[in-house]
């Protein structure tokens, strides 16, 4: 007489190895979001506080100069030289960084494109140093760099903000917090 499995035997294991794997997946790609989110939240903090470091040390605004920055995932703007990144997830323009010459005094006017620091005009592209009007400020942006993200167009952006707690920031190279 021979030992082995029977028929049946075979298709329960495989039927719970299917159970286990139909529980398994989603709680792994789900691991993977949040990690990804968790090291875009870090990656937030970093900016929020080296950046001004930086300035303050350098006198260099440039945001590539004060942070290694991951370009695969932050993509330089390459509109009129502007000193931002952009993170994009799924397509959707999630953050921006960047950093920008406005006034930040109260009763100043909403700022428009034309405020963000720009090589050549803001900034030396050579050295770094500031030759805005006024003194440089750093901005955490939900979307692209105007701020245009309003939409729940992607799950992960949405828990970046909804649920982690980041949120928009205007930080002055100082590395103090301000409102419009």
């Amino acid at each position: 007489m021979k030992k082995g499995f029977t028929m049946i035997e075979l298709i329960f294991v495989i039927v719970i190895l299917g159970i286990l794997a139909a529980v398994a997946v989603p709680r792994l790609a789900a691991t993977r979001d949040d990690a990804r989110l968790a090291a875009i939240k870090t990656d937030i903090g970093t900016f929020i506080n080296a950046i001004p470091s930086w300035y303050q040390g350098q006198r260099d605004a440039r945001i590539a100069q004060a942070v290694n920055i991951d370009t695969n995932q932050w993509v330089k703007s390459t509109t009129n030289s502007e000193e931002s990144y952009t993170l994009s997830i799924d397509g959707v323009e999630c953050v921006s960084i960047g950093v920008w010459d406005i006034n930040m005094t109260t009763g100043a006017p909403a700022p428009t494109a034309n405020d963000i620091a720009q090589n050549g005009k803001d900034i030396n592209s050579t050295n770094g140093r500031w030759s805005g009007t006024f003194d440089p400020v750093l901005r955490i942006l939900k979307g692209n760099r105007l701020g245009s993200y309003t939409t729940t167009a992607n799950a992960v952006c949405d828990t970046l903000w909804n649920d982690m707690g980041v949120v928009e920031a205007n930080i002055t190279m100082a590395g103090n917090r301000v409102q419009w």
